[in-house]
């Protein structure tokens, strides 16, 4: 029975269910499910927009009249006018038979401003930002802001920054946004330890990297930030110094940096793997080119057997052995190093090996990124044009040279085929940064006082490569100005042409009393001959004026020579007393050196010279290993008042003893030797200055003029010799990151032969003078004057020596040098200056 009705309830239900079915209008919904789909669209209604046109938010709509509503539809309409980053909502909604687009706007950013930002300034945050006034304001670009803020302020280093956006409410769907910014302090890098090297100390590591330990100057410098990307070129650093020294195996295990919260900074740790010492064994060249002989390719060759392996000349030996191969007519010649390690021995023996490349031609050199540069910038550092055959070797130097240009951030050269299998199209991506420099400088030292110096230089001058700089400086006995333009691809090849004004004054009154005032210019033109040798040429036309403060050159030189009974007091012969002198008081009246005195005025010159320079230093700034060398020749009198030529030469040879030990031999030498009818003035000789010995004040050594009642003034030499002998050393105890260094030295050097010092026809205001050699030296100090001269000099040619102690900073204002010397080899009339200091500013 049970079952019974339970079986007429169930049929009843499905009889009920079946009637609604048939009889439910077409659209209507049944138990809340909605048959809008079955439903043909007549038209579409856009409600809920103020600023967006109806056909706007229509074309939007993937449903059009016509169409059967869908769900898919529907719901990709909604994607769509959502991505469009107008609308904050969007309902799409059958009524009848037209669809109806309900939307809501998203406002309009009427400002945005910053509140609590003092690193970076309003125009520098907006420029990072994508919400700006008079666009959209959406969540999503809201939140990508605040990241963009957030990690600006982390490659400045503030990692504990805050950001929070604020947006106020105004009239007609606007809204203004806030970013509220706290700063934060400074996240720098309080430490950097190595984990797994012996062959180099942490300092000496240190030193390799950009980045920097956290010191006492951390307010002048940014290099102790940590920047992820900066530690993953640090580790290209690394390696590179390993790989120049021996350590053909090195590698980097691992980098970390862990940030300490409540220390707020960063502690980095990295793990080396050295690996053994190598040195280069057997090198040879195999070639497999016909008519190539290897032998011809050997001058080539910078690896040397039984030197420290050198991947670094690996790499220039490939590149010029490539250029010369290219120059002979083997364009698609190949060179590769084929390496074999005696692991027994630690030594890799080379074989350079020549063979046919694939011959692929350059069919296209795409350039991006530059908006400022011009592509024939860019593409003059390639050996290579469209057209071309490709060769590896010359496009990596090729992107070694765009890198030292320092025009760009960054510089990528990737390949792809071109329009045929032997065809490549090579892309060059570039990141543009400033070219411009302007540098405030200030200093002082021992010989010049206080200095301060200003210039302007522009690297990249329009985008042009050209060069322009600017500069003047001030000193207490010092002033100049200089302007310097130059192009370093003149008619199209790489010489470096330039043209140069100047203005130079100085006060010469520490051992000589006279100034000079020079106003001039000149023309240079530079070329590199090999990859380590360089030569420059040049001309210079400029006046030169002497001058003597009176009454040093009245010609009335007055001194006691004795004194009578009576107390009045004798004079030498030709003095000239004051009419109101007392007779009984001492009267001095000093004169300038006759051989100053001939030097006296203005004279033209026209002076043509160059110079020859061989570098290979592994590095100019701070150099630890390798030779440099420099010749010049100068020729005066291609017109012009003088007629003279003089060369220097200069060798310096650095070299490591241990471990941050370094060890320096510096020769100098010069002469300079009068031509046709001219004597060479003194004021174009050379002088014993402190920078040859020092222990020495500026032109306190070397000949000097000893006439009685004089000023003692240094006359100079035309020839000179000079040694020194230094040790440099990282001070114990000094965090090696500061740049503080110690050294010992012992200089050395001669000065002798003076310039023109007169004749006895010589004609000199106040009188006849001209000096000769003293005869001897009086109990006073003073010269004994022979007695046909008007006065003398002293010429002993002997060797001035001095020991000493320096201190070395290479601090953010530039390098600064402390000597304390003493002179071991000296003579009484010389002028001894115990310490010497020199500065400069770059900043």
């Amino acid at each position: 029975m049970v079952w019974t009705v339970r079986k007429t309830k169930l049929a009843l239900a499905l009889f009920i269910l079946t009637l609604a079915m048939l009889g439910a209008p077409a659209g209507g919904q049944l138990l809340g499910v909605s048959t809008a789909h079955a439903q043909t669209i007549r038209s579409i209604a856009v409600e809920g927009n103020r600023r967006v046109e109806d056909d706007t938010v229509r074309s939007y709509i993937s449903l059009q009249p016509g169409q059967a509503y869908s769900e898919a539809g529907a719901s990709e309409s909604i994607r769509t006018l959502f991505n469009t980053g107008l609308f904050s909502d969007v309902r799409l909604t059958m009524r009848g038979s037209t669809l109806v687009v309900n939307v809501e706007e998203n406002p309009i950013i009427n400002i945005v401003s910053f509140e609590g930002n003092e690193k970076f300034k309003d125009d520098v945050l907006t420029s990072e930002i994508e919400s700006q006034p008079r666009s959209v304001l959406t969540r999503a670009k809201i939140q990508n802001d605040t990241q963009r803020v957030l990690q600006l302020y982390r490659r400045a280093g503030r990692f504990d920054a805050t950001v929070e956006p604020k947006v106020i409410d105004l009239p007609d769907n606007r809204v203004n946004v806030v970013f509220e910014v706290q700063e934060g302090r400074k996240t720098s890098v309080s430490r950097i330890n190595f984990i797994g090297n012996k062959a180099f100390s942490d300092s000496a590591l240190r030193d390799v990297i950009s980045t920097s330990e956290k010191n006492w100057l951390s307010w002048l410098k940014t290099s102790d930030i940590y920047d992820p990307e900066r530690l993953d070129a640090d580790q290209e650093l690394l390696r590179t110094h390993y790989m120049k020294n021996g350590y053909a195996d090195f590698q980097v295990v691992s980098a970390v940096a862990e940030l300490d919260r409540e220390r707020n900074a960063f502690f980095i740790t990295i793990t080396v793997d050295e690996g053994p010492l190598y040195r280069f064994g057997n090198v040879d060249v195999e070639a497999y080119v016909p008519d190539v002989d290897p032998q011809s390719l050997r001058g080539e060759i910078l690896t040397k057997s039984g030197a420290v392996y050198n991947a670094e000349l690996v790499d220039k030996t490939l590149e010029q052995m490539t250029l010369e191969l290219a120059k002979s007519g083997y364009a698609f010649a190949q060179v590769r190093p084929r390496g074999d390690r005696d692991y027994s021995a630690q030594t890799i023996s080379l074989t350079y090996v020549v063979e046919e490349g694939a011959r692929a031609y350059v069919e296209r050199i795409n350039i991006r990124g530059n908006t400022r540069t011009l592509d024939r910038v860019i593409r003059r550092e390639f050996d290579f044009a469209e057209g071309d055959a490709y060769n590896v070797v010359l496009l990596d130097r090729a992107k070694r040279r765009l890198e030292a240009l320092r025009y760009f951030k960054t510089v990528n050269i990737t390949r792809e085929p071109g329009s045929a299998p032997d065809r490549i199209v090579i892309n060059v991506e570039v990141e543009e940064q400033p070219t411009g420099e302007l540098s405030l400088g200030g200093g002082y030292s021992t010989s010049d006082g206080f200095l301060a110096d200003v210039s302007i230089t522009e690297r990249n001058l329009l985008g042009r490569g050209q060069q322009l700089r600017v500069a003047g400086a001030m000193g207490e006995r010092t002033q100049s100005v200089d302007v310097s333009f130059t192009e370093p691809y003149f008619l199209g090849r790489r010489l470096a042409a330039g043209i140069d004004g100047f203005y130079r004054y100085r006060e010469y009154d520490d051992n000589s009393t006279y100034e000079s005032k020079t106003v001039g210019g000149g023309l240079r033109l530079g070329f590199q001959l090999t990859e380590n040798l360089s030569m420059i040429t040049r001309y210079r036309l400029y006046q030169n004026e002497i001058t003597i403060e009176h009454p040093l050159d009245d010609g009335n030189l007055c001194y006691p020579v004795s004194t009578n009974a009576d107390g009045t007091i004798n004079y030498n012969a030709g003095c000239t007393l004051p009419g109101d002198q007392d007779p009984t008081r001492a009267y001095y009246n000093p004169e300038a050196s006759i051989a100053l005195k001939l030097a006296e005025g203005r004279r033209l010159y026209s002076v043509i010279g160059y110079d020859l320079v061989y570098s290979d230093l592994d590095s100019m700034a701070r150099p630890t290993r390798g030779f440099y060398g420099k010749f010049s020749n100068d020729i005066a009198g291609l017109g012009g008042d003088a007629e003279w030529v003089k060369a220097e030469i200069e060798g310096r040879y650095y070299h490591p003893i241990h471990n941050q030990i370094v060890g320096m031999l510096k020769l100098r030498g010069g002469v300079i030797e009068g031509w046709g009818d001219d004597d060479v003035l003194i004021t174009d000789t050379f002088f014993g200055t402190s920078n040859l010995v020092r222990g020495f004040g500026n032109s306190g050594w070397g000949p000097r003029d000893l006439t009685p009642g004089g000023q003692r003034d240094a006359i100079g030499g035309t020839v000179y010799a000079a040694a020194t002998a230094e040790v440099q050393f990282p001070i114990p105890f000094v965090p090696s990151d500061l740049g503080f260094r110690g050294a010992l030295f012992a200089d050395a050097g001669v000065l002798t032969r003076p310039g023109f010092t007169g004749n006895p026809t010589t004609g000199l205001p106040g009188g006849a003078g001209y000096l000769l050699e003293c005869e001897g030296i009086n109990a006073d100090g003073s010269g004994v004057v022979p007695a046909a001269a008007t006065g003398c000099y002293v010429d002993d040619a002997s060797i001035r020596a001095s020991v000493g102690v320096s201190v070395l900073w290479d601090s953010p204002f530039g390098p600064l040098r402390a000597d304390v010397g003493y002179a071991v080899l000296k003579e009484d009339y010389d002028d001894e200056q115990v310490f010497r200091f020199g500065a400069g500013k770059q900043f």
